[in-house]
């Protein structure tokens, strides 16, 4: 069941997508683990031993992945690392239907935790132009347009065109993100003001969950809803995310399409017509 709330937020221009890796998998894009993965592969190449590799193995299985990339990096070099980066998320890939769909619906501004160029390319192919995309560098510019209503799209965890803004180990959290406070203040305005709609995001994020749980407390779980697409959550992690992150769960079943990609694009199909019903064609 669609929350009429969520309908009715998209549709007034009060709720702004946050758009996870999930949305970029059905374009050959990896996974967090897959990255990470990728990484250890890559050290391999430049010099791992058995022992240091049976060991950050070990670490893949404690999903202290943060923790691997930030040796990987050190191990690999600042120059080999941003490489290894731009080749993999620079590859050349269409935008999956996912993101045509969601670069259809005519809401104020994207979120994406994504470092790849395919929510932009879905909207350029969309409108004609391509949108202003932002990073947490731009905080400046994110206020001007936040205030003026003008659409942006916010790589939140950064650009891969533009390496130094990409967020991917620890020591980027501390530097570009907890450090970074006009930009986390800017964040928090967002998650007060708006409503918030996860697609494709595992909801892991540290300073997301940060800044949630600190907007829920402030507002005494009654500010603005935000919501999460999420495969059969159940409902004991339903209660959770919405009584410390004041976020409502929108459910959905894999198994009830041929793929995953179609099941998401079910939901979300139904999510858009209850909120554009003008645009119902535009939308597939």
């Amino acid at each position: 069941m669609i929350p009429p709330t969520l309908a009715d937020n998209l549709r007034n221009g009060l709720c702004v997508p946050w758009c996870g890796a999930g949305i970029s998998i059905p374009s050959g894009m990896p996974s967090w683990h897959q990255l990470v993965d990728e990484f250890i592969h890559a050290s391999r190449s430049y010099g791992l031993n058995e022992t240091q590799e049976t060991e950050l193995r070990e670490m893949f299985q404690a999903n202290a992945l943060e923790d691997i990339v930030d040796f990987c990096r050190d191990f690999l070099g600042e120059g080999e690392y941003r490489n290894f980066l731009q080749k993999i998320l620079e590859a050349d890939r269409q935008p999956s239907r996912i993101h045509e769909l969601i670069a259809t619906w005519p809401v104020p501004a994207l979120l994406t935790s994504n470092y790849d160029r395919l929510m932009e390319g879905a909207i350029a192919a969309k409108t004609g132009a391509i949108p202003k995309v932002l990073t947490a560098d731009d905080t400046a510019t994110l206020w001007q347009h936040f205030a003026k209503n003008k659409f942006f799209l916010l790589k939140v965890h950064g650009d891969i065109v533009r390496p130094p803004t990409v967020v991917l180990t620890s020591r980027d959290y501390t530097n570009h993100v907890f450090g970074n406070l006009p930009f986390m203040t800017f964040l928090q305005r967002v998650v007060l003001s708006r409503s918030v709609f996860f697609i494709g995001s595992s909801l892991q994020d540290i300073y997301l969950r940060r800044i949630l749980e600190e907007t829920t407390h402030m507002t005494g779980g009654v500010g603005m809803p935000h919501f999460a697409l999420i495969p059969n959550p159940g409902t004991i992690r339903s209660r959770l995310l919405r009584d410390r992150y004041n976020i409502i769960v929108v459910s959905y079943d894999p198994a009830s399409q041929p793929s995953h990609e179609e099941a998401v694009l079910h939901a979300l199909g139904e999510i858009g017509d209850a909120a554009f019903p003008n645009q119902q064609d535009e939308a597939v």
